[in-house]
C-alpha cells in the first residue's frame, strides 16, 4: 500500500496542474477526491482557489497530513487538463496506484508544450480570420495575421520571464496596435478598427469568464469572484495597451 505521504504527491500534482492549465476549481477539487477514494483514502478535505490548494488526507484521528500549495503561472492548456482526468480516472478505478501515477503525472508536467511556431500560426490564422468575421477586408487578414503572429511570438517569452499576466495583457494590446499602425502605414486601403478588433479577439480571456460563471453557479463565490476580476483586469489592460499606442502615434489614424 502507498504511504499517505506519496498519496498527497500525487493528488496535490495533479490538481496543481489542473489549476494551472486553467482549469475550474471545482474540477480540481473533484480530482482530488476522486483519486483517494480509489487510493482508499477515508477523508479527504480539499479547497481549490484560483490561486492556491489547500488539502488534507487523513487515515485516521491521529494519521493525517495536510499541504498548501501556491499556483503561480496560470495558462490554457485543455490537453493537459484531459490528461490528468485520465489519470485520476485510472486510480479511481482502481488500475493505477498512487506511486504509478505521480510517476505519470511528473512525465506530464515535463512535456513540452505544443510546438511553439504551430501555436504562432494558429494565432495568426485566428486573429486574421477573426477580423474578415468582423468586416475586414483580405488585405486587413494580411496585417492582422501578422498581428497575431507578433503577439503570440512575443508572449511566451514572457511568461517565461515570469512578466505579470496583466503587465503582459498590456504589452499585447501595444504591440498590437502597433502593428496595426504600421499596416496602415505601408498599405493605404487597410482599416485600423477591423485589424485591432481581430487581433485581439485571441486574446480575450474567454475561458476565465466561462469559468468564473461554472465556479459562481456551484457556489464557488469566491474563485467565481477572483476569476471575474481577473478577467476584466485583462481586457482592461489589453484596452490600456491599445490606446496607449494609438494615442502615441497621434489618435488621427483613426479618423
Amino acid at each position: 500500500m502507498d504511504s499517505l505521504s506519496t498519496t498527497l504527491d500525487a493528488v496535490c500534482l495533479a490538481s496543481q496542474m489542473i489549476l494551472e492549465s486553467g482549469g475550474e476549481t471545482h474540477r480540481a477539487e473533484e480530482t482530488v477526491e476522486r483519486m483517494c477514494q480509489g487510493l482508499g483514502i477515508p477523508r479527504v478535505d480539499v479547497l481549490a482557489l484560483p490561486t492556491g490548494l489547500m488539502l488534507t488526507l487523513a487515515m485516521s484521528d491521529d494519521n493525517s497530513i495536510s499541504r498548501i500549495v501556491r499556483v503561480h503561472n496560470r495558462s490554457t492548456d485543455l490537453g493537459r487538463i484531459d490528461q490528468c482526468n485520465d489519470i485520476s480516472r485510472k486510480v479511481a478505478a482502481g488500475k493505477l496506484s498512487a506511486a504509478e501515477a505521480l510517476t505519470a503525472l511528473k512525465e506530464i508536467k515535463h512535456t513540452k508544450p505544443e510546438h511553439r511556431l504551430l501555436l504562432i500560426g494558429a494565432s495568426a490564422l485566428s486573429a486574421g480570420s477573426f477580423t474578415v468575421m468582423l468586416g475586414g477586408s483580405w488585405l486587413d487578414f494580411i496585417v492582422s495575421f501578422f498581428c497575431g503572429m507578433a503577439v503570440q511570438g512575443v508572449l511566451p517569452p514572457l511568461a517565461k520571464k515570469q512578466v505579470p499576466p496583466l503587465i503582459s495583457s498590456l504589452i499585447a494590446g501595444a504591440l498590437t496596435a502597433l502593428m496595426a499602425l504600421i499596416g496602415v502605414w505601408v498599405f493605404e486601403d487597410v482599416s485600423v478598427e477591423p485589424i485591432i478588433s481581430g487581433a485581439i479577439m485571441p486574446l480575450l480571456p474567454g475561458l476565465a469568464v466561462t469559468n468564473a460563471m461554472r465556479d459562481t453557479i456551484r457556489g464557488d463565490l469566491v474563485s467565481g469572484g477572483a476569476r471575474v476580476i481577473e478577467a476584466i483586469l485583462s481586457v482592461m489592460m489589453l484596452a490600456a495597451g491599445i490606446g496607449l499606442m494609438l494615442t502615441m502615434a497621434g489618435g488621427g489614424v483613426l479618423g
